[in-house]
């Protein structure tokens, strides 16, 4: 049952729909937030000449910190009130509490808490904003209005308070007092009130900027409970239940004091109130704006009482079955909402506002993503949490409430929460569709979803009793019922979110929940095992359950956790580094002073990577200081008619004035599909070869030559014109030098003769730098990497999951003129994400496709390594090419295999790993790319690697002035063709020159990857040891340990790497194996027979003993003699035995004592017959004095309960140390069990080796023993 929570006496029920959170921050509204909140269109109305002023950063910040302390101390007095409520009132008097003050709450709840959360708030802010007094008078309305209203709910709930109490929310004829509920539901009604003007007041205190006093309120209201229950205590006899007297001073005690904390809480905020001079006089009337609310607040209305229907439903049939039923259920989950509260809420925080917007501007994509990561961030945060509460609900129960009066309930309200523990997962899931259906303005919707919720409740509530075989199994019944019941809201919201939302993609939250459960299993399978072998299922009593929770869940918490870490799952990593750098354990991130100007910045490079091999980091002639990232199209507009984009951008509007800011996007961008290319799939290869040169107009836009290099002569855009700002230089695209200065002309938008508007401008992103921040703020980047055609490769860091990626920037130099066709940035993103299924050394693992408002990144592995640049000064070794190169064939040979290329054109895409592969680390396939194009760039790259030249010539070039990428272009023969690398190294093998060179030839060369990965295999292989002779080929020699390319330090690094990953693997064989272990050890304690010293009967049914044989009967037909007669013993005390594990029922052991055969002590229940989890349990009776025993009689229902009687020495003996002197089989009724004992003894021990099957579950109840000694 959802109680009220603990940090505010406002009522929280199951499914609540949004509010406004405490503190609420005035911000301006957007047309879709007041649609989504169901708010018409703003009517015109005069606007105040002078708007209050607001309060400063620096009053903020103090508000925050004094609500966040406010907060952490309300939980803390809140779970104290909580714990002292049932272990002072007891479960009696708990549970008629606990349905007493569950009426005003729920009343509140649907007069004034609906209402104040769909209709008050929003018009409450919207009157500040828009009348002349500032919303004085519409205040004043409001106040007295609810206050009426409220006043009024007050009076007639006390007066039908007989009727709630004894007949909705009790059972009549149930176990609870239903006088008691009454009285305490008369002292209770009052605080209706109370709770409404409290919640009322902090809403217009909230609308003021004035946080604290709402914040402290709940505090204030916990103090005086705790002080009440202090009195309680301390107030002399008890609260008599028959007949219950309203003159009680102990019930008067609680019920009024309770009242004045509620009004306590209310009071607290009138001297703010005062302060800031807010007019609370009387001024009847109603709002216009309040009407407008009116088909909104029907819904929401509905949705609460379909939702207390539930609820009322399941505190009825609790009371009708146990006593201690309404307490039981109803601090079940509010325990259940602690971790929610603490880590659920607290990780959604941040992701749930921009859901909302998201949702309220109808933009699906981001809503689906951003639904994908509040998904994501739930089920990391509760699987663990669920697993564990399922696992150790009742030791937490014992360790949290097992003290004073309540300690005999612990253990069941444990169990509750084992039972109901699972419902927190489609708990949390309903609310996060909730929030997306109220944004979008579909405030019908949830409706549907809580009433399947009901529906499902209703019917399994109703059936707890019927399916229970034990009353007490009933409340345990209910909290299962909770939880099938928002699984199957959950179901419902999640079909509707699909209907509207189309595919949620969730295909990733699947992986990780799997990977997420399994480490919690893990981690609970430590737990029982480190629970067993050290012994702390012998810690019982509130204390000792207390320190063994606390033991139990730092190992199982660091188990899962570790193991989701090893897993990689990408918020555990991510919390994990920040907490590594928090602690000085990881290197942090670099800082930046990107304080000064950028070229100064940039000129500087203050961002430098550590290079050990001497090489600069950059060219200072051929690579980029600046960069334009992205092109913002004309339609890229959302539906607000305000451009998307992937950073915050200041719009104009055509006058040139100041039109706002655009919101960036969701962090990581828009996902790209491989078939997103409009008219076309993303498999497109383009036919033909490449000829020897480059044509001059060959570019990734299509744009020539010309157009590509040469500055727009126009007039410049007023609008673009920046004084005292250099001009960017244009990038090495390895196809055209570096000609000019100038930025190529951006597109221009086609106009007719007869328009008279200004030419739309296209407004630039910022400029790529080291420091700077990309898709959305995931990537930082750190290097530049060069460029191709109108790509740009860096290399950049992940924030999120603290890991270097390499990003390849599509259309960065703004040429493209749209995204259609397969010439666009679409084109290109769509191909590129193919070759995330090829899995090859040569190529680097495309990670993810962002797509931008123009253009695109593609985020790849990060390879580390050398540039091609870098390897080919150090004058490799030629076979070590011939193998780097190779791994790049193969890889080309798969993507032809595919139908994809690789669009290996550009020395600077290609970089030499730790290994020694040369491997495509910046893969973008361009529309010209097929096979033959990559089969000529695989021959250029090897070319390359040996020589240090480049043998491609671009369009117009000759003569050795320029350079790609780094390397000057290679000097070529009269026909033509390169000069072959042997001139250049005689040193090289001729089968690699010959690759080389006729890889180059379009018409009469090498055609397939497949081919040179063949030759350069044959090529590479030096030293092929057969039984005589090394097998050298013409030209090879024999390898030397220098002729890998592979760097020595790297693969220390990844040896390093793989030495830690093999001391994981162990610890997991380990945890496995003793996994195992335990397995067969249940299963031997299953199967296996008993110790040599086992009871004679136990060892006969293995057939160890030969059966017993009645004696014969004696001469002359004397009857055999009967059980002995003795004289009946007392019993001091008695206490429940179970070595094994927790005891079963400990609080009702005292019944099989108490002289009335119907109250009845039971065994847990069981779902395998004795010994499969535990060897027995039993009772320890202590006699008064030593004695004798010749006879024990014992009262049951449970037939077929094995029993032995067993002496001890001692109170608390080991099984072994106990001595078997009788045993026998329950039958219906009593059952006498004859007894021979060698000596006297004070302990006596009921051990039970068998439990009764009642369907399939085994469970004993035992309602009297009588001991009978020797007179």
């Amino acid at each position: 049952m959802p109680p009220p929570q603990y940090d505010t006496p406002r009522p929280h029920y199951d499914t609540p729909p949004p509010r406004h959170s405490r503190p609420v921050v005035e911000r301006a509204e957007s047309p879709a937030d007041r649609t989504a909140t169901g708010e018409l269109p703003r009517t015109e109305a005069p606007v105040r000449a002078k708007a209050p002023a607001k309060p400063s950063n620096s009053r903020l910040v103090r508000d925050s910190g004094s609500i966040a302390i406010a907060t952490l101390t309300s939980r803390i007095t809140g779970f104290i009130k909580s714990l002292l409520l049932l272990t002072v009132l007891g479960p009696a008097v708990a549970s008629a509490f606990t349905s007493a003050n569950l009426i005003p709450n729920m009343i509140t709840e649907l007069v004034l808490g609906a209402v104040l959360t769909a209709m008050v708030v929003p018009t409450l802010v919207r009157a500040e904003a828009e009348d002349d007094d500032g919303g004085v008078a519409f205040v004043r309305r409001l106040v007295t209005i609810a206050f009426t209203v409220l006043a009024v709910a007050s009076v007639l709930a006390t007066a039908a308070a007989p009727i709630l109490a004894g007949k909705v929310f009790l059972s009549s004829d149930g176990r609870v007092n239903t006088q008691l509920t009454t009285a305490l539901t008369f002292l209770l009604l009052p605080a209706i009130l109370f709770y409404g003007m409290s919640a009322l007041l902090m809403a217009i205190l909230n609308t003021k900027q004035v946080f604290r006093p709402g914040a402290w309120a709940p505090v204030l209201n916990n103090m005086v409970v705790l002080l009440v229950l202090a009195v309680y205590a301390l107030t002399p006899g008890e609260i008599t239940l028959d007949p219950v007297r309203m003159s009680d001073p102990k019930l008067l005690v609680l019920g009024v004091g309770v009242t004045l904390g509620v009004l306590t809480q209310a009071a607290s905020l009138l001297p703010a109130i005062r302060r800031n001079r807010i007019d609370l006089r009387p001024l009847w009337g109603i709002d216009n704006r309040l009407k407008q609310f009116g088909k909104m607040g029907v819904a929401i209305i509905l949705y609460v009482l379909i939702s207390q229907v539930g609820l009322v439903v399941a505190n009825h049939i609790s009371s009708a079955a146990d006593e201690a039923g309404p307490a039981i259920y109803a601090n079940a989950w509010a325990l259940l909402q602690v971790p929610y509260g603490v880590l659920g809420v607290t990780l959604l925080t941040a992701i749930m506002p921009r859901l909302s917007r998201n949702a309220a501007a109808n933009d699906t994509p981001a809503v689906v993503d951003d639904l994908s990561v509040a998904t994501r961030l739930t089920m990391i945060a509760m699987v663990p949490i669920v697993v564990f509460m399922t696992v150790a609900g009742p030791q937490v129960g014992e360790a949290l409430f097992g003290y004073g009066r309540f300690s005999e309930n612990a253990a069941r309200l444990g169990h509750a929460v084992s039972w109901s523990a699972f419902a927190l997962i489609p708990y949390a899931l309903v609310l996060i569709h909730l929030r997306v259906f109220y944004a979008r303005g579909q405030a019908w919707t949830p409706t549907w979803i809580v009433l399947g919720i009901t529906a499902v409740r209703l019917v399994l509530s109703a059936l707890a009793p019927v399916i229970a075989s034990d009353s007490s199994q009933v409340v345990l019944l209910l909290g299962f019922a909770t939880g099938i019941g928002y699984g199957a809201g959950a179901l419902i919201g999640g079909w509707l979110l699909h209907r509207s939302l189309g595919d949620l993609r969730m295909a990733n939250v699947g992986r990780t929940v799997t990977r997420v459960l399994l480490a919690s299993l893990a981690g609970a399978a430590v737990m029982f095992i480190f629970d067993r072998v050290v012994g702390l299922d012998r810690l019982h009593g509130g204390p000792g359950a207390l320190l063994r929770i606390s033991v139990s869940a730092v190992i199982m918490f660091a188990v899962a956790f570790g193991l989701m870490r090893l897993a990689g799952i990408p918020e555990v990593v991510a919390i994990t580094v920040a907490i590594s750098r928090r602690l000085g354990f990881t290197p942090p991130a670099p800082d930046l002073d990107l304080e000064g100007p950028v070229e100064d910045e940039y000129a500087t490079q203050v961002l430098r990577r550590p290079d050990i091999y001497g090489y600069p980091a950059f060219d200072p002639v051929m690579d980029t200081q600046t960069m334009v990232l992205p092109v913002i199209r004309p339609d890229a507009v959302d539906n607000t008619r305000v451009g998307q984009f992937p950073y915050p951008v200041r719009h104009r509007s055509t006058s040139g004035d100041f039109a706002g800011t655009s919101i960036p996007q969701g962090e990581g961008g828009t996902r790209v599909s491989d078939d997103a290319v409009s008219g076309a799939p993303a498999a497109d290869s383009a036919a033909g070869g490449l000829s020897t040169d480059v044509p001059p107009g060959t570019g990734a836009a299509g744009k020539s030559s010309k157009s590509a290099i040469e500055p727009d002569t126009g007039p410049p855009d007023p609008v673009d014109q920046e004084p005292e700002h250099e001009p960017d230089p244009v990038y090495d695209t390895g196809m055209h030098p570096v000609g000019t200065p100038q930025l190529p002309p951006m597109a221009a938008v086609p106009q007719s003769a007869g328009e008279g508007s200004a030419q739309r401008r296209t407004p630039r992103g910022p400029k790529l730098m080291p420091g700077a921040s990309v898709a959305g703020g995931r990537y930082r980047l750190l290097a530049d990497h060069g460029g191709a055609r109108g790509l740009r490769f860096w290399q950049a860091l992940d924030i999120k999951l603290d890991r270097e990626v390499a990003l390849t920037f599509v259309d960065a130099d703004q040429k493209a003129g749209d995204n259609a066709g397969h010439d666009g940035p679409q084109a290109i993103l769509s191909r590129t994400l193919r070759l995330g299924r090829i899995n090859s050394p040569g190529l680097a693992r495309v990670l993810d496709v962002v797509r931008g408002s123009s253009g695109g990144v593609v985020v790849a592995e990060w390879t580390p390594g050398r540039s091609l640049r870098e390897m080919a000064e150090t004058v490799p070794s030629p076979i070590g090419a011939a193998r780097a190169i190779r791994a790049l064939a193969s890889a080309a040979e798969l993507a032809h295999r595919g139908g994809g290329s690789l669009s290996i054109d550009h020395p600077d895409r290609v970089r030499i790993s730790a290994t020694g592969d040369a491997v495509l680390a910046f893969p973008g396939t361009l529309a010209d790319s097929d096979a033959q194009s990559d089969v000529r760039g695989l021959g250029a790259m090897l070319y390359a690697l040996i020589t240090a030249r480049w043998p491609i010539r671009t369009g117009g070039m000759a003569g050795t002035a320029a350079t790609i990428g780094g390397l000057r272009l290679a000097d070529f023969g009269p026909d033509g063709t390169p000069v072959e690398p042997r001139q250049i190294r005689p040193e090289v093998p001729f089968e690699i020159s010959a690759v080389a060179v006729r890889s180059l030839e379009s018409n009469k060369g090498v055609r397939t990857a497949a081919t040179v990965q063949h030759v350069l295999e044959q090529a590479s292989v030096v030293d092929q040891k057969t039984d005589f002779i090394p097998v050298l080929r013409l030209g090879q020699r024999q390898a030397h340990p220098d002729e890998s390319l592979a760097d020595p330090e790297l693969l220390a690094a990844e040896r390093e790497r793989s030495q830690r990953m093999m001391w994981i693997m162990v610890g997991l064989g380990v945890l496995a194996a003793l996994v195992v272990g335990v397995i067969i050890w249940w299963m031997v304690s299953v199967f296996a027979p008993g110790s040599a010293d086992a009871p004679l009967n136990e060892q006969r049914n293995i057939g160890l003993t030969s059966a017993a044989v009645a004696p014969a009967p004696a001469p002359g037909g004397a009857p055999a003699p009967g059980p002995a007669t003795g004289v009946p013993v007392p019993v001091s005390s008695v206490s429940v035995f179970s070595p094994e594990g927790t005891p079963d029922g400990p609080g009702m052991v005292g019944a099989v004592v108490d002289h009335d055969p119907a109250t009845m002590w039971r065994t847990d229940q069981y779902f395998q017959q004795f010994p499969a989890l535990k060897k027995g349990v039993g009772i320890m009776a202590t006699l008064p004095s030593p004695a004798k025993l010749t006879n024990v009689a014992i009262t049951s229902p449970s037939v077929g309960t094995t029993i032995e009687i067993r002496t001890s020495p001692t109170a608390s003996p080991t099984l072994d140390q106990t001595q078997l002197i009788g045993s026998a089989r329950l039958g219906d009724g009593v059952t006498d069990i004859a007894v021979r004992a060698d000596q006297a003894a004070r302990f006596v021990l009921v051990w039970i080796t068998g439990l009764g099957n009642s369907g399939g579950q085994f469970q004993s109840a035992i309602a009297e023993i009588r001991f009978d000694a020797a007179p």
